[in-house]
């Protein structure tokens, strides 16, 4: 009787997380659309502003060619150091976990920024955000990454 007491709910629990399955393409589509809101909020806002916005407080960025920074606050003080570059993305694919708590989003981005000469410059490439759903069911990036490519294909 007392084993019954102690294996009867850890087989209701068992029970009830097999049967809580996530849609995953319909996860996938809403995140994707998170991420298309986090890029048209840089588009209107800038890019420093999005980040504050869409990134974990323990957020990592992994900059191409630079040292990691650690945490939201360091984050968007390195992007104010150069508030004239702009920074635009189009989301590409989201895929997230089984139990919808995490996931990731990939696609390609520009930057633009003027130049000491005063020409303007562009540069391309392509990104990583790894998300993690917050207790409150809000998506925050909690690793971004993206590194330089050609140009895109005319």
């Amino acid at each position: 009787m007392r084993y019954i007491k102690i294996i009867f709910p850890m087989i209701v629990m068992v029970a009830l997380v097999g049967c809580t399955k996530v849609n995953k393409e319909e996860a996938s589509m809403q995140l994707l659309n998170v991420d298309r809101e986090f890029a048209q909020m840089s588009q209107q806002k800038g890019a420093a502003e999005a980040f504050k916005a869409y990134l974990a407080e323990n957020a990592l960025e992994l900059p191409n060619g630079a040292h990691p920074i650690n945490g939201r606050d360091s984050i968007y003080a390195s992007m104010q150091e150069d508030p004239e570059v702009t920074l635009l993305w189009e989301p590409q694919e989201a895929v997230v976990s089984a139990l919808d708590d995490m996931g990731y989003t990939w696609g390609t981005y520009t930057a633009s920024w003027k130049g000491a000469d005063g020409t303007m410059k562009t540069s391309y490439g392509k990104y990583l955000n790894v998300w993690r759903k917050q207790d409150d069911g809000t998506w925050k990036v909690v690793v971004d990454m993206g590194n330089q490519s050609p140009p895109p294909a005319e």
